[in-house]
């Protein structure tokens, strides 16, 4: 089961609430012992990267280092981790690690493609010039290609998965970033997509929770997880993705690029949330979503706390502590 566009009339209703229960993103409890498990784990990723993207024979040595540019030039690894997080301790370990990978590197590729003159027409990412600001735009365009299809092709030759849910892997993951999904909410972002009613949530989802779903639907996948807990990581996964868009939305009008490592300002003009509602109804969307992911994590069936203390750091990252919750 994965979350829908049908779920954001009900959510939406959340953000009209007065005052929110947010206190747990001050609570530091175990925070140092988590913090170090999850640096271990982002160090395993940053190194499965490294070795999933070396091997497979011959490449291009400008191609392959476009790849590298933009795959390990930092990052917060928000995805990979948390889709680690999201298997339970013993479950298909190994495998949910390429699957983290596989899925940092497709995640990955679209922010090349993002970053294209034709598209939101970028010079930084992760405080670095973008892919091809260095490389050019044809070899970063083949770069993204080559990104998105390692990540494919990860997940279709995992070790001990059986072969069934392999295909599965592929298969939400490839519709996920397709043209019904993130690709979808790109073309409806840059062109207004004429004769489309779509409203900014239902784009944002498609642009950003939908990867998040598809993210929720594979690890229920890879540990054959019951219908409770396969709700509870819908639930989730479609809370973290509409805080992110929220988050981004807001971010681009009003942190500086020092703060983000990227380049804001590029939404003005579009149809976003801040832009559509203004900053306190847009801050006040992705506190009410961050804190119905933190609700939800009790119904997921795994350990709680890193992953709030995930929500917490990148809360704590994007406000630097300036901005009272």
């Amino acid at each position: 089961m994965s979350c829908t566009l049908s779920q954001l009339s009900v959510a939406s209703q959340d953000t009209l609430k007065p005052s929110l229960q947010i206190s747990w993103l001050r609570n530091n409890t175990s925070r140092e012992a988590h913090g170090l498990r999850i640096q271990n784990l982002k160090s395993q990723v940053e190194e499965r990267l490294e070795a999933l993207l070396e091997d497979g024979g011959y490449a291009p040595p400008n191609l392959l280092a476009a790849m590298r540019h933009a795959l390990l030039s930092g990052g917060k690894r928000f995805r990979p981790l948390l889709f680690i997080l999201t298997v339970p301790q013993g479950d298909d370990r190994k495998a949910a690690l390429d699957i983290g990978c596989a899925l940092e590197m497709v995640h990955t590729a679209s922010l090349i493609l993002d970053d294209l003159p034709c598209m939101d027409d970028a010079d930084l990412r992760r405080d670095k010039p973008a892919t091809h600001k260095v490389f050019g735009q044809a070899t970063a365009i083949l770069a993204a290609i080559s990104l998105l299809t390692r990540g494919m092709n990860i997940l279709a030759a995992l070790e001990g998965v059986p072969g069934d849910r392999r295909a599965r892997l592929v298969a939400v993951l490839s519709q996920a970033v397709g043209h019904t999904g993130l690709a979808a909410g790109q073309e409806v972002d840059l062109t207004e997509a004429p004769g489309i009613s779509m409203n900014v949530e239902e784009k944002n989802w498609l642009k950003t929770g939908r990867f998040f779903s598809a993210m929720a639907e594979m690890a229920s996948i890879l540990s054959d997880r019951g219908e409770e807990e396969t709700v509870g990581l819908s639930d989730l996964a479609f809370h973290i993705g509409s805080a992110f868009q929220a988050l981004d939305d807001l971010l681009d009008a009003t942190a500086a690029p020092e703060d983000l490592g990227k380049n804001v300002g590029k939404d003005i003009g579009k149809s976003t949330m801040i832009n559509d509602r203004g900053e306190a109804a847009t801050r006040r969307t992705y506190l009410s979503h961050l804190n119905s992911a933190n609700e939800a994590l009790a119904r997921c069936g795994i350990e709680e706390e890193p992953i709030c203390l995930m929500l917490q750091s990148i809360h704590q990252m994007a406000f630097r502590n300036d901005v009272p919750v």
